[in-house]
């Protein structure tokens, strides 16, 4: 605890020159269930302090925002809802009706462990906001084992995560059939194939820009800082 309580007081008054090594800290406060969901579900996983990686870029607008890993983060506009800590999203068509809801989805294909979840509670229960993420990221990692890389496969799972699984495997299949492209490697290869639109979506930014943005920063931004001082051991599981 005072190793903790340290180590907190560290990172909360750390000079903007070494923010890159910032974890909120609140984030330790969910580090047990991250540590007991991945042991449980998917105890494979290439490194356990890809989680927290994630839920930081998901839910911080900035790290010392109000709602920075917190399971009320929410986004929302006339177009879609992210809630929580890994955003789960519901988007909406002109008219109002749903058009894709990523918790309902979830909690339909694991209807024993998610059973509980609903939009009702979804705020409410971070316990289970955690739990569908780890389940999300291990049914994309089954989906892309022809990727022999662990790692490399990873990114891959990010980027799907972040974007669908369809526009993955279809930069994948261009990617394959690009001159000096490899698409079992993300950086410098996949990324370079988006199939999404380029229209500016959100500002200036269009899907591809969000959505290889995103990979970098989980894995470039925030995966080393995590590797420090979140999990360690062996593939970042905790000793």
């Amino acid at each position: 605890m005072l190793k903790f309580l340290a180590l907190s007081f560290a990172l909360l008054f750390s000079t903007p020159s070494i923010s890159r090594d910032f974890i909120p800290p609140q984030a330790f406060t969910f580090k047990d269930t991250i540590y007991m969901e991945i042991t449980r579900i998917f105890p494979e996983l290439y490194d356990y302090n890809y989680i927290p990686s994630l839920i930081e870029h998901e839910s911080c607008i900035t790290l010392r925002h109000r709602r920075c890993w917190s399971p009320t983060s929410r986004l929302k506009s006339h177009r879609e809802e992210g809630a929580g800590l890994g955003q789960l999203t519901r988007a909406f068509r002109p008219d109002g009706s749903i058009r894709f809801d990523s918790l309902t989805a979830m909690r339909n294909k694991h209807r024993q462990e998610l059973y509980e979840l609903s939009w009702n509670n979804v705020y409410q229960r971070p316990d289970l906001q955690i739990r569908t993420i780890v389940l999300m990221i291990r049914d994309l990692d089954r989906s892309l084992q022809r990727v022999p890389d662990a790692f490399q496969r990873l990114h891959m799972v990010n980027a799907a995560y972040n974007g669908g699984l369809r526009d993955v495997l279809s930069g994948r299949r261009a990617c394959g059939m690009a001159a000096n492209c490899n698409p079992n490697i993300w950086f410098g290869h996949l990324d370079r194939h988006c199939m999404k639109s380029r229209r500016a979506l959100y500002g200036t930014r269009s899907a591809c820009d969000i959505n290889f943005a995103h990979t970098r920063d989980v894995f470039l931004n925030n995966l080393p800082k995590y590797q420090k001082y979140f999990f360690t051991g062996p593939k970042g599981r905790r000793n």
